[in-house]
């Protein structure tokens, strides 16, 4: 026996490799469903997690071509070949519940805010059909058109045997392309009602009463388009490739069928390559991660085991959960000591340059609303301090009673104050008009501002007494 014949070929590390890593990924796409309770789609789920795990099962026990060595697989090829019957049918029976799912969801004609019992029941007994009941009844009649235990191939391991006769068309290879023409018919009346209702598609699905939003929506039917998409034209090839190879057909009996040859194992070297359908679970785990793994309600999910296992401390997360964490620097600069002093620093040098302007704009808007009567109230920023050297007449401010007006100011009462109120507006208009030209008051830089203050305080000691 020649050494290349006894080690394992490529494919054999390859795929065993690749679905191991889809079984990983397929599991939280799993469980998210699950909380949802979308039964078609877990059950799809579990089909992949299945094959996925026949193929590192199988690739393991038969990784070559060195037959002499070969374990017969009594037992374990017994169960995967009824459970890959079963798959045949199951997977495109899960596409049909699936796209009916969706088309259901966005019909206007049928749309109920409440599904009445009775329509639930319906729904519940065709996912039912064709999700279980189908794939039971290909196992159960795989026993009439088995025409031996099962064959056995290198790296794909275990593989069905078919009578040359119709039965094995009627029975076992016409289902699945028929199923695949039913999931087809549902896939074309939801794309006719996504393009009929693409304006009103948000609401329509809102008013369904459904658990799926748009993005959840359209991203398990693209998971499902995709997989019709590649299992409908190679059912086909199936088909076709079956019946040329039976030709001609024989007419069928049980007793040769089930004859003396029927224990026999068949084994069949591989020459390094694997079956094609091994290729499709793996290609189908990778594509439901990348829809429903990376995902909100996925990293969601993440975050909640991450905190189960006191393990979410080592992971960053990419968007903070507070506000103030949203207007962090992405760099990290602001988060750190020597970035807090600087923004310490700066923020006390900008407050002492604009101290001077912010004050005098605050004492033009108070000279101005004393003119009319009223007095505004500030209004302080949350999380600033009001300085009392910027408001020096808050010390002595009180107000006169706790009224207020739509527009936030206090309306002063001026009860028999008619000369007060005329010394007022003199005063004020004479303070803040640079117009009259008094020589008894010189520019400088801060004085206007301290006379204002000092008229206002003069102005409301009158009012009080």
């Amino acid at each position: 026996m020649s050494a290349s014949s006894t080690a394992p070929y490529a494919q054999a590390v390859i795929i065993p490799s690749l679905s191991i890593l889809c079984f990983l990924l397929t599991i939280p796409p799993l469980i998210l469903h699950w909380k949802n309770k979308n039964f078609p789609v877990v059950s799809l789920i579990c089909w992949l997690l299945c094959l996925n795990l026949f193929n590192v099962i199988n690739a393991f026990i038969w990784p070559n071509d060195d037959m002499g060595s070969w374990w017969s697989g009594a037992g374990l090829c017994d169960v995967e070949v009824k459970v890959m019957i079963a798959s045949y049918v199951a997977v495109p029976g899960n596409l049909v519940c699936i796209f009916r799912a969706l088309a259901g969801m966005i019909d206007t004609r049928r749309a109920m805010l409440v599904p009445s019992k009775q329509q639930r029941r319906w729904n519940l007994g065709i996912d039912m059909l064709f999700c279980v009941i189908v794939p039971v009844l290909a196992m159960a009649t795989h026993i009439v058109y088995q025409a031996n235990r099962y064959i056995l191939v290198g790296i794909s391991g275990c593989v069905n045997s078919f009578d040359e006769s119709w039965v094995s068309l009627i029975l076992a290879w016409i289902w699945p392309l028929l199923i695949c023409l039913i999931a087809g018919y549902y896939c074309s009346l939801v794309v006719y009602r996504l393009h009929r209702y693409r304006n009103q598609f948000g609401d329509i699905l809102q008013a369904s009463n459904s658990n799926l939003n748009k993005s959840r929506f359209m991203r398990l039917f693209i998971l499902s388009f995709i997989v019709l998409l590649a299992i409908l034209p190679v059912q086909t090839y199936v088909v076709y490739k079956n019946i040329e190879l039976s030709l001609p057909w024989h007419s069928y009996s049980w007793n040769v069928a089930h004859g003396p040859h029927w224990n026999k194992i068949l084994k069949i070297p591989s020459g390094g390559e694997a079956f094609f359908d091994r290729w499709f679970p793996v290609a189908a785990g990778f594509m439901l991660f990348i829809l429903f793994g990376c995902g909100r309600d996925a990293s969601r999910m993440y975050g909640s085991y991450l905190r189960l296992l006191r393990l979410d401390h080592y992971f960053v997360r990419a968007h903070g959960s507070s506000p103030d964490a949203s207007r962090s620097n992405t760099s990290g600069f602001s988060n750190s000591r020597l970035g807090l002093l600087f923004h310490k620093s700066s923020t006390s040098t900008a407050g002492t340059c604009t101290e001077n302007p912010a004050t005098a704009n605050s004492i033009d808007r108070s000279s101005n609303d004393i003119e009319k009567g009223r007095v505004s109230s500030p209004k302080p920023q949350r999380g600033k301090r009001i300085s009392w050297l910027k408001h020096p007449w808050s010390l002595w401010h009180r107000p006169l009673h706790r009224s207020s007006t739509s527009s936030g100011e206090r309306i002063l009462s001026q009860p028999n104050l008619s000369a007060p109120s005329n010394t007022v507006s003199a005063n004020a208009w004479a303070g803040s008009s640079q117009s009259r030209r008094s020589s008894d008051l010189t520019y400088m830089p801060g004085r206007e501002a301290f006379i204002r203050v000092k008229r206002d305080i003069s102005q409301d000691s009158e009012l009080r007494t």
